[in-house]
């Protein structure tokens, strides 16, 4: 089988940091490659100089035997290579498919857009790899996992031979998940080559015909996975044996922390997302919240920490109705929160390092000089966040955007874990970081909430929701279901919660 994609050498420096040191990578056609590795391994860089983004410093990629060498994305894409992005590569005010056709766009008459024949095509693609998008709809007003969607749709739009996937199912249902794999077969069958970068040892063992790992920029080695097992690549990737389950301890739980009583939110138009929600947390207690992205999690935890303005019901904290209050005011009675959007939501991207590890900080703990910023105290705490985290950065003083979306995920989980909250607020707190930094989060969690933290935790990894969690509830179409204690319900009978069976 002859190799579609060659990299020889390929070496890529950012100043004194080498993130790909003289990898060579050969990957044969119609086959799913999977690339793997903890945060600063190299991964996404690797990927960034074969779709184009980087140009390599050393070395040299050929493509079908050919040598190239791309100065964009552009040129990439003419040599057939298209990449589905971590963090979406979407202009929000415009609809869906205006993104997906933009510079791709089919003329009539050499002259005039026919916006028909791209929605005619589209259509088709949507309809033959299982993806329900509203064509017509804003960017803006999608959820996650629907956005992800897209951005797939537009790169099989553009007909592309050599797909590069970067995290393509954190935010996939395990439905979502297997239709995207059904996807990736197809396109496989079909002759297409599929790069494959994750976290997920599971899905890599699943999907893929061979792997290679990669570790502080460089190549270990590849294997196939009739070769190998989750432990072994886990292993090849850290440099050491990985526990790949959470290890929960019997542990006395306090008094109710927080109770919601008939909590709805309305989403951005007016309807109501969130119905009726009802529940308690207790000190000590990790309540996990499963369910398919967009059933309401969002507008509970948005609205449970003051983002929200239009909330309905009651929300008691130390039985105290916060209802009515900010987030700064919430921030105040030690009440922490993780966001799923990291970007958007959880830092300032022109901001440094420093400046977004501390924020809610300077309001929840505030510092020894009450009137200007204490930048020494700043900086303790964030080189704090970035030893204890393992947050790959040469400084501090780095604008945040310089990091990889794993290492900027673990600055915003570092920043609200270390502020001692009573109530900690999670979304998606694994989302698209290593197995290693995986297994060293649900530690936290589990320290944190023995040492009497109350903890919610909303997770689309049905995985990690069922290993960490205490106790689960299940949010479909707007209203929670009870999904058991730690280990009560298989992972089957969740998954047919989270889609609308089993009861509801």
């Amino acid at each position: 089988m002859e190799s579609v994609l060659e990299l020889k050498g390929i070496t890529k420096r950012f100043g004194t940091l080498t993130a790909n040191d003289k990898i060579d990578l050969a990957v044969k056609k119609g086959t799913v490659h999977a690339v793997i590795g903890e945060n600063g391994a190299g991964k996404s860089t690797l990927m960034n100089v074969i779709s184009g983004l980087y140009r390599p410093d050393e070395g040299q990629l050929y493509v079908h035997g050919k040598k190239v060498n791309f100065k964009n994305p552009n040129d990439a894409s003419k040599a057939g290579i298209g990449m589905v992005h971590q963090e979406f590569m979407l202009f929000p005010e415009l609809s869906v498919l205006d993104n997906i056709m933009m510079g791709y766009e089919k003329k009539k008459i050499g002259i005039f857009l026919d916006k028909k024949a791209v929605r005619s095509e589209v259509e088709m693609i949507c309809g033959e790899y299982h993806f329900n998008i509203p064509l017509d709809e804003l960017v803006q007003n999608l959820s996650v996992s629907m956005l992800q969607q897209v951005e797939i749709v537009k790169i099989l739009y553009r007909g592309v031979d050599i797909i590069i996937f970067d995290e393509p199912t954190s935010v996939l249902t395990p439905q979502g998940i297997e239709g995207l794999f059904d996807a990736i077969r197809f396109l496989v069958k079909h002759g297409k080559t599929v790069l494959f970068i994750t976290h997920k040892l599971k899905e890599v063992m699943k999907i893929s015909d061979a792997i290679t790992v990669l570790k502080n920029g460089r190549y270990v080695g590849t294997v196939t996975p009739e070769k190998t097992d989750e432990h072994r690549l886990a292993s090849m990737m850290v440099g050491r044996e990985v526990i790949l389950t959470a290890q929960k301890e019997e542990k006395k739980l306090g008094e109710v922390l927080l109770e919601v009583k008939k909590f709805s939110v309305s989403d951005y138009e007016g309807r109501d997302k969130l119905k009726e929600a009802a529940f308690a947390i207790r000190k000590g207690e990790i309540l996990g919240i499963a369910g398919v992205a967009g059933s309401g999690q969002q507008e509970l935890t948005q609205g449970l920490f003051g983002l929200r303005k239009n909330g309905k019901g009651e929300v008691l904290f130390n039985g105290k109705d916060i209802s009515r209050l900010n987030c700064r005011e919430r921030r105040k009675c030690h009440i922490g929160y993780v966001p799923q959007d990291r970007i958007s939501e959880g830092i300032n991207k022109e901001a440094s390092l420093w400046e977004n590890a501390v924020m809610g900080y300077h309001i929840a703990k505030g510092f020894s000089n009450h009137i200007l910023l204490d930048r020494r105290q700043a900086l303790s705490f964030t080189e704090r966040i970035m030893k204890e985290f393992n947050v790959k950065a040469s400084s501090p003083n780095l604008k945040i955007k310089t990091l990889s979306g794993g290492n900027i995920q673990k600055l915003i989980v570092g920043r609200e874990f270390l502020q001692d909250n009573s109530l900690l607020i999670i979304e998606d707190p694994t989302r698209g970081i290593d197995i290693g930094a995986i297994e060293f989060i649900w530690k936290k969690i589990e320290r944190l909430a023995a040492a009497g933290t109350a903890i919610l935790l909303v997770s689309h990894e049905l995985n990690e929701i069922m290993e960490v969690s205490d106790r689960i509830l299940v949010m479909y179409d707007g209203r929670l279901y009870d999904g058991g204690v730690h280990g009560e319900k298989t992972e089957t009978e969740i998954g047919l919660l989270m889609t609308g069976g089993g009861g509801t």
